[in-house]
C-alpha cells in the first residue's frame, strides 16, 4: 500500500534575463511506499532539471486520490464530506476526504470531482477547494507490472 507524500524543495536559479541568483521553493507530491523511498525517487526525478537542491520537508498526507490531467496547470486540494454507517453500532459518523485535481481553476476542480463521485451510493457534499502550490505530482508505478506488461506485448 502507498500514501501520498508532499515533499518541498529550496535551490538557486540564475535568472535567464539579468543573470541575477534566485532562491526558489517548490513542493512535489509522490506516491511511495515510505519516506526514504519518496525522497529517492524525487531525487532520481529532478537530477536532470534541478541538480543540487535543499529537502526542507517530506511530509506524509491525507491525500485518498489524485486525478492528473496534464492538459491543466493547477493542482487543487478538494474536500469531500459523507456520512458513513457503522454496520455493527448503527451509529452515523461524518468522513472527511481529500483529494488533489489537476484543473485550470475552482469551478473546473468542482465539475471533475462531481464527474467522479457521480452514482455513489452516498450523499456527499464538498465543503472546500483549496489551489495548492504543488508543481508536480509523481504517482506510485510498480516497475515489476510494467516489465510483465512488456514482456507481455513482446511474445
Amino acid at each position: 500500500m502507498t500514501d501520498w507524500f508532499t515533499v518541498k524543495i529550496k535551490y538557486l536559479k540564475q535568472n535567464p534575463e539579468d543573470g541575477s541568483i534566485q532562491t526558489k521553493g517548490e513542493a512535489y507530491m509522490l506516491n511511495a511506499l515510505s519516506f526514504t523511498e519518496a525522497e529517492a525517487r524525487l531525487q532520481g526525478i529532478l537530477e536532470e532539471y534541478i541538480p543540487e537542491y535543499n529537502l526542507l520537508t517530506c511530509a506524509k498526507t491525507n491525500i485518498q486520490d489524485v486525478i492528473v490531467d496534464e492538459a491543466f496547470d493547477y493542482f487543487f486540494k478538494v474536500k469531500v464530506s459523507y456520512i458513513s454507517v457503522d454496520p455493527d453500532s448503527g451509529k452515523e459518523k461524518k468522513i472527511n476526504e481529500n483529494y488533489i485535481i489537476q484543473a485550470n481553476g475552482l469551478k473546473e476542480a468542482y465539475d471533475k470531482m462531481e464527474e467522479r463521485l457521480k452514482g455513489s451510493i452516498v450523499d456527499w457534499e464538498i465543503p472546500s477547494i483549496t489551489k495548492t502550490n504543488v508543481v508536480d505530482v509523481f504517482p506510485y508505478v510498480d516497475n515489476t507490472i510494467a516489465e510483465k506488461e512488456e514482456v507481455l506485448e513482446n511474445a
